[in-house]
């Protein structure tokens, strides 16, 4: 295979300064600019064998035949590195004190943003090509700055040596509790095309059009996880034959506001309270005798409630070090609960404390359908009120078979013809039996009646463990990207937050040889 201009160049001439060559055979001094024209034209009259000398160079420079990377290449890839995984704007690079404390050779932002846009053209023609087929989908949608954006995941079965179901190695515990094969990739990141419509048939039109950027078919989909919203139980109608999974976590968020409507007047007691000391005056008073801040609940998150409820029982015993004067200078005897109404918040506090722990574990990457079903049935049997929302046969289910049956699937259990249908998209593909030899066929009474029948034997289907229960990962991608997305750079285009979220989410899927291939269809 012949080498390329730059590699030669840099086998057989040594950097001398900015743009300055020197040659390692003759010790000539080229200027270069631009390309390789003057050091090649240099090799051609002066070294008429100079590709066996780069080959020469390049076997003595590199004896254990290791892929060479020149040092630019290496540099164009430390900065989009940099820039990219920290999330760090396009003009760090040009910061004066950055460069004075960096060795990396000077770059621009200009041509950041090339190189970023060239590496996402090369990972998502890789992930074109490696995507498996089929594939689940993930996604959920955010608003920031005044846009909505949708982030459509695919989801499949990553398998690695050594990586499966199960890292216990207790026999107490379940070993279907994890999977660590499941894998993510972001497919896409953006607002819908026409912004004013945020229906279901803007979402199934950008779904579709990202599936259509990839060469998956909609029969690529066996399932879609989200939110359960009407727009996402809108789009499995319209495709017809995607089943979908409603958010394990987004289910447990309305059962937790349903439990607690119960205790709102001592929660709007507690968030009167908290209200007042988050006032300028309040706070002053506050400080006096302690240095922790009020805590206010929101009304998306369940969690910001148990924050409320934590740090009213941590403030509580420093109310009681206030004066009699400051309690009555400020008005706050009217905003204290009475002892009645504080051992009530106290027993709240406890039952919050275990619901907190079942909000934490639903947020592990690697929980499985099984574990989310065994979590929810302990949750139900020590509170029966929550059972309308989180029963394997709740009514916001909206495809109870298939969620029962991957969860008897992955415990290696029989299902019903219900379930069995709902999941025959999970079957793995038949393997022909094998034959016995015609001895066989004229085998005794008593060979036959001792024989072990095989066809009892349950059909076989794929590893399910890699569904995942919920779209946590979306809520956790968007954390990233409002980093991304500060204040100070909300001037960036949709496409280039785009390039630059996909290529920090897909990290393993490029690399400096990514650098060097583009860098080798520029030249």
């Amino acid at each position: 295979m012949s080498l390329s201009s730059r590699t030669i160049c840099n086998a057989l001439f040594t950097s001398g300064g900015t743009n300055v060559f020197v040659c390692n055979t003759c010790n000539d001094t080229y200027r270069s600019s631009n390309g390789y024209s003057n050091l090649l034209n240099h090799l051609r009259r002066h070294h008429p064998a100079y590709e066996q000398l780069a080959r020469s160079a390049l076997r003595e420079g590199n004896a254990l035949q290791l892929r060479v990377v020149d040092q630019r290449t290496v540099d164009v890839y430390r900065w989009v590195e940099w820039i990219v995984v920290d999330k760090l704007p396009f003009s760090f690079c040009e910061r004066p004190n950055v460069r004075a404390n960096t060795k990396l050779s000077k770059i621009n932002r200009q041509t950041v943003k090339i190189y970023v846009v060239a590496i996402t053209d090369c990972v998502e023609a890789r992930m074109k090509r490696d995507l498996p087929s089929p594939f689940g989908v993930v996604l959920d949608g955010w608003t920031h700055g005044g846009r909505h954006y949708l982030a459509i995941f695919a989801v499949f079965n990553g398998k690695r040596e050594g990586a499966g179901v199960g890292t216990q190695t207790s026999a107490d515990v379940f070993d279907d509790i994890h999977c660590t094969t499941r894998q993510f990739v972001l497919l896409a990141f953006c607002p819908l095309e026409d912004e004013t419509d945020l229906g279901a048939q803007s979402v199934f039109d950008l779904l579709a059009d990202t599936l259509s950027r990839y060469d998956r078919p909609w029969q690529a989909v066996t399932f879609m996880v989200g939110d359960n919203c009407s727009v996402n139980q809108s789009i499995v109608r319209k495709v017809g034959a995607v089943p979908f999974i409603g958010c394990a976590s987004h289910r447990f968020n309305l059962a937790m506001k349903d439990y607690l409507a119960k205790e709102d007047a001592l929660l709007e007691k507690i968030h009167a309270l908290m209200k007042r000391f988050s006032t300028l005056k309040g706070r002053a008073v506050l400080r006096q005798v302690t240095p922790l801040a009020p805590v206010l609940r929101n009304a998306t998150r369940w969690s910001s409630t148990y924050a409320m409820v934590e740090r009213y029982i941590a403030l509580e015993k420093c109310f009681r070090g206030l004066d009699h004067g400051t309690v009555s200078k400020h008005d706050l005897g009217s905003v204290f609960l009475s002892r009645r109404e504080h051992g009530e918040a106290k027993t709240l506090l406890g039952d919050l404390a275990r619901m907190e722990g079942v909000t934490k574990m639903l947020q592990r990457s690697t929980l499985t359908m099984s574990a989310t079903r065994r979590l929810f049935n302990q949750v139900v049997q020590n509170y029966p009120d929550m059972k309308d929302r989180l029963s394997a046969t709740a009514a916001i289910i909206n495809y109870p078979a298939l969620e029962t049956g991957l969860v008897k699937i992955q415990r290696g259990e029989n299902l019903n013809a219900a379930e069995r249908t709902a999941c025959a998209s999970f079957r793995a593909s038949s393997e022909p039996e094998d034959h016995e030899d015609g001895a066989e066929d004229h085998a005794s009474i008593v060979s036959e009646a001792f024989k072990r029948r095989k066809v009892s034997k349950r059909a076989k289907y794929v590893d399910v463990s890699f569904v995942p229960p919920t779209s946590n990962q979306c809520e956790r991608f968007f954390s990233a990207a409002k980093l991304q997305l500060t204040d100070l750079r909300m001037k960036m285009d949709a496409e280039t937050i785009e390039k630059v979220m996909l290529l920090s989410f897909n990290r393993t899927m490029w690399d400096v040889y990514t650098v060097e291939m583009v860098r080798g269809r520029q030249q």
